[in-house]
């Protein structure tokens, strides 16, 4: 193993962690995460096989990397589920990312099973957390 080796995989780590850490403050980490991993995992592969020269197959698993992108992109939201989202949290229309969140701890501070809640109302608010903040994020990057 070449010396520089753990260095570089010591580096794509941190870069790894960075942009994971990144998106998850943006809420687009959980909702995306298999497209992330996916793409991820096809862009390393692709790398090391270039690195061993053998530049076809690194063109398949970029293209595969890059039809898993496509694949995963997020489906169109809904106005309903939308609103029904907002209504569940009690947010408004132009609620941002920090409203939701302190929308969604507040209710799952009694919808928590630990707090006497049930799982199915957990799971609920959950979802309209993530529905919003996926649908936030894919507004700001339309801008």
């Amino acid at each position: 193993m070449p010396s520089g080796y753990k260095t570089d995989m010591g580096i794509a780590l941190i870069l790894a962690a960075a942009l994971a850490w990144w998106l998850h403050q943006r809420g687009e980490l959980l909702p995306h995460l298999a497209r992330w991993a996916g793409t991820g995992v096809a862009g390393l592969l692709a790398l090391k096989l270039l690195e061993g020269g053998r530049v076809l197959p690194a063109l398949m698993v970029a293209a595969a990397g890059y039809g898993w992108w496509r694949f995963k992109a997020p489906k169109a939201i809904s106005p309903m589920a939308i609103r029904g989202a907002e209504t569940l949290l009690g947010v408004a229309r132009d609620a941002g990312p920090e409203t939701i969140q302190l929308a969604w701890r507040s209710r799952m501070a009694t919808a928590h099973p630990d707090a006497g809640g049930s799982n199915a109302a957990a799971q609920a608010l959950t979802a309209a957390r993530d529905l919003l903040l996926a649908h936030r994020a894919a507004a700001m990057q339309q801008k």
